[in-house]
């Protein structure tokens, strides 16, 4: 972070100017972003981190739970302690499930949404590497319509690409983007998607240098993302913790 500048000097014989309000805070956009948090981390490792996501339901829209790049082979206790407190909050969980690119067995990928549901209770299902094009909507008019069956409230799709029109009759949510804030900058946004709300897409940009957070938050709502997870940290998992400046309340703020 860059330092703050001192107090300035003010000559002894120079009487103090007049005291003014702070300008009153702007009001956010009417689609100013919510949060989806990519929780790919261990209650063990990080509790905290997983209370902060409860004690901030209000600017939460999901918490993806990802045992181990899908629910694992048995529930775990450790993983219950983490998710109890957030549906006590009211935070809406959901499960995460790799589809392989409409390459895995649907029937596999609808019971990993079981023993989601089963072993931990989520509400819905974050099918992750979702293909784009047209010729594999198919498969996940079939995926969808099962995990709806099977009770799933919320259905989203992960491209992180803005795929083929068609999907997005058959998810509540479709990641868009996921991508590093320099790409982000340059990303154009498909005239089709004005024909949905805000609230159908979700934008992840990592890398973002930390005094660039606020800016990225601005595009994202420019960019029409009703939801976003924005954080400075970058490598082969920037989602294994929370970004560091969760813990100051403004920065993590959905404006």
């Amino acid at each position: 972070m860059t330092p703050r500048p001192g107090p300035a000097i003010v000559p002894a014989k120079t009487p103090p100017p007049a005291k003014t309000p702070p300008p009153a805070k702007a009001s956010p956009p009417a689609h100013a972003p919510l949060l989806v948090v990519p929780a790919y981390f261990h209650q063990a490792v990080r509790p905290r981190q997983w209370q902060w996501l409860a004690e901030h339901a209000p600017r939460i829209r999901l918490v993806i739970l990802n045992i181990a790049s899908g629910p694992g082979t048995g529930p775990q206790d450790v993983f219950r302690t983490a998710v109890d407190p957030l549906h006590a909050a009211g935070v809406c969980v959901i499960g995460y499930v790799d589809t392989g690119y409409g390459r895995r067995d649907a029937g596999v990928v609808l019971a990993e949404v079981g023993r989601y549901q089963e072993w931990y209770g989520v509400r819905g299902v974050c099918f992750d590497q979702v293909a784009a094009g047209a010729e594999d909507l198919g498969y996940y008019v079939g995926v969808a319509a099962g995990a709806r069956a099977m009770g799933a409230e919320v259905v989203f799709f992960n491209h992180g690409t803005h795929p083929a029109p068609g999907y997005a009759r058959h998810a509540d949510l479709l990641g868009t983007f996921e991508g590093t804030w320099p790409a982000y900058q340059r990303l154009r946004i498909p005239d089709w998607t004005r024909r949905w709300p805000p609230s159908k897409f979700y934008h992840v940009v990592h890398s973002v240098p930390a005094g660039w957070i606020p800016a990225a938050r601005r595009l994202a709502a420019r960019h029409r993302a009703g939801a976003v997870y924005i954080t400075e940290r970058c490598g082969p998992n920037p989602y294994g913790s929370l970004p560091e400046m969760t813990g100051n309340g403004a920065e993590m703020e959905p404006t």
